[in-house]
């Protein structure tokens, strides 16, 4: 999760599709965050890469009475 400068929240996947590089450990600016191991560059608001990598998973976040939430897209195992 990255809280960019104007205040606003977003959440992404932890791990880098490419290599498994820790997303948390990338340099962050307002718009992107870089993987620390290759620098593929990601898109905060759409997990989109601008680097041709395959895209983060973005996630909704919202504040609470003063909680924060993720939500994650529930993933139901055909049984």
């Amino acid at each position: 999760m990255f809280r960019k400068r104007d205040g606003s929240l977003r959440a992404v996947s932890a791990a880098c599709p490419h290599k498994g590089g820790p997303i948390a450990d990338g340099q962050i600016d307002n718009k992107v965050v870089l993987c620390p191991l290759h620098l593929n560059a990601f898109e905060l608001d759409t997990g989109c890469s601008t680097t041709g990598a395959a895209p983060l998973r973005t996630y909704r976040v919202d504040i609470d009475d003063g909680q924060i939430v993720v939500s994650v897209p529930r993933t139901d195992k055909a049984g």
